[in-house]
């Protein structure tokens, strides 16, 4: 029977450019192209990009790595070359010492801890980190590369979704300082108002799709909460939200969200403190806020709506809790993807087979009992609405698809059986727009309410910093005098004090730069023991506590200009209230920061103003608003989808070997299933669903159905893995001709095959043709024994005894010492 090769020989080979290699794991990759020829046509490129950690799995024999040591010196950059322990003991990497900070070679179980240390933690938690495979990876023919590969990529995700949580703070702080202009209304208004009513929240899942006439027909018994991505197609389908979601502070928020951005602002908008401040500095509605109007602690006295995640969806359901709803009803909450594979409701941001099939989920049970894939973030978005449903228990939590992941607390009900109280006309009331809606005066006054509260914390800032300033001088002093005892002592007791009075002066402030600064504050700490204290010299604990100061005075100093950064805007949005406003100087701003949306915000509020402009300002502001309309503009794409899609048909393939290797049916299943509606609009889709077909009956017992699916795919659009499946399970079918019929064509691919092709040309009785197929192999791997002495074997078995004793004693040449040979040469009396 043909198996995947689990071992790698520890055979080398020459190419004709002089370069070693081993042909177990390059191939043929090497025979007629040189490695730097081919490497800069591959990966100068994507190895070039600065300031970026590249962890490349694999080392093609070692080559890969001579050319990033020899051809790339990319600023700020580090090179992680992860390889397995069997091609590692047959390798020496010689890094030159220069270089040695910036390129390593190390097994997995070392890029397992490597990755957790600073310097390189720093790109996993800035997402400044690329993930390659060498050739030998790429071609997916080794067991041990494709779980290498996956074991690699499922760490980065790992280490990346545990750090991402606790070292994301930055971007909440500076987005809720930039959006403290628009953070007028708290959400609190709502809070228990609905009691005893029913609501819906809608979020982009599949399932979105299935219930769009009942969520009409109810309408006026609901109240419809909406997570602002399906804005658009809640539009088209004529639904009109009560509350639109919105949390993401991501730039990549306003992409997303673009459709919501492009429609009047008819729903009333609530959203955490932290949105992204494109969508929030130009959106034209009433908004109400969640969370706190300011980051630093005790500010404000908080009784607010607070500002929950991971998801928006999440967001959602707090809302909905907190407004005193009975009954919470649930649709496109499915935290998982549907039974075809679909991430997203249909005409989403997200809805397509493509970026989803080649990915590596988890596995979640739904409510009809089927099990669904989800990725690493829904499955903690379930985990955290568990949490949230658990700790409020009033409310009725109604999932209305059975295909939704199931999660405690939360049953699922078919729309008939779901009963409805009616929403009252004052509650609608609440709900309307205009009733939030900040007047002029309501806003100014908000400013500079703002503008002081800023003015204030600016001076404290300054305040602090300076007493951070005051600490490194005294750690200067301390190691100046590191050898007095005394002195020593004496500036130890001032630093204390200095610690002190930061703690009783500055408390609110010093939590949160240590929050803002969480990476940067955890270089202080040690791997040492707290309990080996006395072990630590005075050099290790200044080195320490300067790391610690530095930290406070530089995060101090980041949010000191976030602060600045926060006044500038609110005389900004001052100044678009001024009775002869400067509109160059306001559109400069606006334009320096992306909100030319407000363009039509002014206009908006200002239309007697607007009549007075210049014929100059009316068309400055035109543009302005114009260059705003632009960017919902749908544009034809200039890169090819072809490419994008062979690109994730190439993930969904390593996906597919991955689950195999691992017999996971389960999951070979579903690939099935995804694939299976697009299989007559796609030849390299139907070449797939055909494989993950074949390895799903495979895996149940069914050898014969298996063969009959992978041979579906013409022989022309076949792979070696297509090639290698049929030759499998025609072996293990006892069908030698139809095994022998496809072996040339797999050959093709390696060298390895051909031992194998040769041993089944023997068994079907064709000595002659195994012989030149041994001898085709031997001619280019001579050093090969066991292929040696199987030849060996063989042509003793046909009675060529001169060949037999001549196999032998080529394979003592090589090895004097082994065994088999001395043993079979003297069975032929050698």
């Amino acid at each position: 029977m043909l198996n995947n090769q689990t071992e790698i020989a520890s055979t080398f080979a020459v190419s004709q450019f002089n370069e070693y290699y081993l042909p177990s794991v390059n191939r043929k990759t090497f025979e007629k192209i040189d490695s730097t020829t081919l490497y800069n046509n591959k990966f100068k490129t994507p190895f070039s990009v600065e300031d970026t950690l590249h962890i490349i799995v694999g080392l093609d024999s070692g080559l890969l790595a001579n050319f990033v040591m020899n051809s790339l010196a990319t600023e700020n950059s580090k090179y992680v070359f992860v390889e397995s322990d069997a091609v590692l003991s047959m390798l020496t990497v010689d890094i030159p010492a220069e270089q040695q900070d910036k390129i390593h070679v190390v097994s997995f179980d070392e890029f397992a801890e490597l990755i957790k240390e600073p310097q390189f933690n720093l790109y996993i938690v800035k997402q400044k980190f690329k993930l390659h495979r060498s050739l030998a990876v790429e071609s997916n023919h080794l067991e041990s590369y494709t779980i290498l590969y996956a074991s690699v990529d499922n760490t980065i995700k790992q280490e990346f979704f545990e750090q991402s949580v606790g070292f994301s703070q930055k971007i909440f702080v500076k987005t809720q300082l930039k959006n403290v202009a628009e953070t007028n209304k708290p959400a609190s208004i709502l809070k228990h108002k609905f009691n005893g009513k029913t609501c819906i929240v809608l979020g982009a899942g599949p399932s979105l799709d299935d219930e769009v006439s009942w969520i009409k027909e109810n309408a006026t018994n609901l109240v419809i909460i909406a997570v602002s991505r399906i804005a658009g197609k809640l539009e088209k389908l004529a639904i009109k939200p009560d509350i639109i979601v919105s949390v993401d502070p991501q730039a990549v928020s306003f992409d997303v969200n673009k459709d919501l951005m492009s429609l009047p602002p008819q729903s009333l908008l609530i959203c955490s403190y932290h949105v992204a401040p494109l969508i929030l500095g130009q959106w034209g509605g009433s908004v109400l806020y969640t969370g706190t109007k300011y980051p630093w602690y005790n500010s404000v006295a908080n009784d607010n709506i607070q500002s929950i995640g991971p998801t928006v969806t999440n967001a959602a359901l707090e809302i909905a809790i907190e407004m005193g709803f009975e009954q919470i009803l649930m649709l496109g909450a499915d935290f998982c993807h549907s039974q075809a594979g679909v991430s997203h409701t249909s005409g989403t941001y997200g809805a397509s087979l493509g970026p989803n099939i080649g990915t590596m989920h988890e596995w979640v049970e739904t409510y009809s009992g089927e099990m669904a894939e989800t990725p690493m973030q829904l499955l903690s978005a379930a985990e955290t609405i568990a949490e949230q449903v658990k700790a409020n228990s009033n409310p009725t939590y109604i999932n209305l698809s059975k295909n939704a992941a199931k999660i405690p607390g939360v049953i699922y009900q078919d729309t008939a059986d779901v009963e409805l109280n009616r929403i009252s006309t004052e509650q609608r009331a609440l709900l309307n727009p205009s009733q939030h809606h900040c007047s002029n005066d309501e806003y100014l006054q908000s400013l500079s309410l703002s503008n002081d509260q800023l003015i204030t914390t600016r001076k404290k800032l300054n305040a602090l910093i300076d007493k951070n300033s005051d600490a490194l001088h005294l750690i200067d002093k301390i190691e100046r005098n590191i050898n007095s005892n005394e002195k020593v002592a004496k500036l130890a007791n001032k630093l204390e004090k200095i610690e002190t009075s930061i703690s009783n002066q500055f408390s609110s402030l010093s939590a949160l730069i240590k929050f803002y600064g969480y990476y940067e504050f955890s270089h202080f700490l040690s791997t040492k023991s707290m309990d080996e204290g006395s072990d630590w010299t005075q050099e290790e604990i200044n080195t320490r506590t300067r790391i610690y100061y530095n930290a406070f005075k530089d995060m101090g100093n980041e949010i000191l200009d976030h602060v600045e950064q926060a006044l500038t805007l609110l005389a900004m949005r001052k100044a678009e209230f001024s009775s002869s406003p400067n509109l160059d100087e306001l559109i400069r701003y606006w334009r320096e920061n992306n909100l030319c949306g407000r363009a039509l915000i002014w206009q908006q509020r200002n239309p007697e103003k607007y009549e007075q402009l210049s014929s100059t300002d009316k068309a400055n502001l035109t543009q302005c608003q114009q260059d705003y309309l632009n960017l919902f503009i749908v544009k034809a794409y200039i890169n090819t989808p072809e490419d994008k899609q062979v690109r994730a048909l190439d993930k969904a393939q390593f996906k597919l070997q991955t689950l195999m290797l691992t017999k996971h049916l389960l999951g070979i299943s579903k690939m099935a299933q995804y694939t299976a509606p697009f299989i007559d609009s796609d030849p390299l889709v139907a070449r797939l669903h055909n494989l993950a077909l074949s390895y799903q009956y495979t895996l149940e017992g069914n050898n014969a159905q298996a063969l009959t699916a992978v041979m579906q795919t013409p022989e022309s659009d076949r792979h070696e893995e297509d090639l290698k499946q049929i030759v499998q399970l025609s072996l293990k079918l006892s069908d030698l001709e139809s095994a022998l019929q496809h072996y040339p064509a797999l050959t093709k691919f390696s060298d390895e095959y051909l031992p194998l092709y040769a041993h089944s040309l023997r068994l079907a009785e064709r000595p002659q043709e195994a012989l030149e197929v041994y001898l085709d192999y031997l001619d280019k791997y001579p050093q090969d024994i066991p292929v040696t002495l199987k030849l060996g074997i063989f042509l003793a078995e046909v009675g060529q005894i001169d060949g037999a004793k001549s196999c032998f004693l080529q394979v003592l040449d090589i090895d004097p010492d082994n065994y088999a040979a001395k043993n079979y040469l003297q069975q032929v009396g050698g």
